[in-house]
Formats: structure tokens, sequence, C-alpha cells
């Protein structure tokens, strides 16, 4: 997985720095491969995304029925923050759960950490001043994600954000998206977020 991951940056990595206005007008700023190139060039992350097995041991951890997420762009993407100031500003998922396999760990002097508060659904109208709201109210919980270790975040009602790197380091991931029943049920679920940061994949 790791190998696999860095060769597909090598080879296809698309440089994003974009501001996000669907999540508050937050900030992007990382190397990226999008779902297409590794559901093409790729084995063992589209075979683990596949896995009928994972899925279920997700769904176990859970407590609930997961699914492949619906909408293909958001399967699986590779991140890679490698410049000072590189970051995934605070945001809310389309989705309810990503699963992120970190490959590269930053110097854990470095930045690039966790950062969430749980339970706070994502308010669409006004977002700037739902965040800044929340994070005046609410202790931001940080942690630093070793090599080779994953996490699974409910994604869709935690307000989160990987920090900015202070200095020259590395932090790379595989994400991968799940969905529930509440997802299938949203009828206010879009992908607009998606569409800015990952126009090649999303175009139709």
């Amino acid at each position: 997985m790791e190998d696999e991951a860095r060769a597909l940056l090598e080879k296809n990595a698309l440089r994003r720095e974009v501001i996000i206005k669907q999540s508050g007008s937050t900030p992007r700023a990382y190397d990226s491969v999008g779902r297409n190139a590794i559901r093409e060039e790729g084995k063992y992350i589209p075979a683990f995304f596949d896995s009928q097995s994972v899925l279920k041991f997700l769904s176990r951890i859970t407590g609930e029925t997961l699914y492949r997420v619906p909408y293909e762009p958001e399967e699986f993407i590779i991140n890679s923050q490698n410049k000072s100031g590189d970051t995934h500003g605070w945001h809310w998922d389309d989705y309810s759960y990503a699963l992120v396999w970190v490959i590269d760990e930053p110097d854990v002097l470095s930045g690039a950490r966790v950062e969430f508060i749980p339970h706070v659904p994502w308010k669409k109208e006004n977002t700037r001043e739902w965040i800044k709201k929340t994070l005046a109210e609410y202790p931001v919980i940080s942690r630093h994600v070793a090599r080779g270790q994953c996490y699974l975040l409910r994604a869709r009602d935690a307000l989160h954000r990987i920090a900015p790197l202070t200095q020259e380091s590395r932090r790379t991931v595989i994400v991968f998206t799940y969905a529930n029943d509440l997802d299938f049920k949203d009828t206010s679920l879009t992908h607009d977020s998606m569409e800015d940061i990952y126009p090649q994949d999303t175009a139709q």
C-alpha cells in the first residue's frame, strides 16, 4: 500500500491550492492523486476499498451498515502535505465515514496534526460563522497519527482539519470514503467541494 501510494504520487500528483467556499472559505494546499488515476493504475488501494471483508469489519466497528460510497470520485484519494503551510482546512465530509491510512508521518513538531470537534453537524447556511462559533465554544481534539496507522472518522458529523505544516516535512495519506443509510436519504448532499478540488475526476 505504501509503495503503491508513493509511486502513484510520483507519477500522477497534481498540486491543489484552492479556497473552498462550501466549507466557509477554508484553504486546501497539498499534492494529490484523484480516484481515476488510482483506479486505473493501482492494484492494492482499489482492492482494499472493494473488499467485502474490510467493509464488514468497518461496519462492526461503527455498529451500523456501511457501504462503498456511491459517488465514484470520493471512493479513495491520496493526499500529501509536503511544503510549509500545506493544510487541509476546516470542513465536514459529504459522506459519513472516512478511513485515513497514514503513509508518511510528519515530524511530531512540524504540525499537520489531525484536529477535530466531534458531534457537530454541518450547517450549510452561513458555514463560516458556524465554524467560528464552534471553534470558540468547544475544545479542539488534536492527534499526531504515526506512519502505518489508520483512523476512522465520523467525518460528516465532526468539524475537522489537518493543521498546516509548520516547516518542511511530509504527511501522506490514503483516504477511503464510506456511506451509511443516512447518506442515501439525505437530499441536501452535494459534491461541490470535490468538484472544486478534483475537477479532472468529477467532470461529466
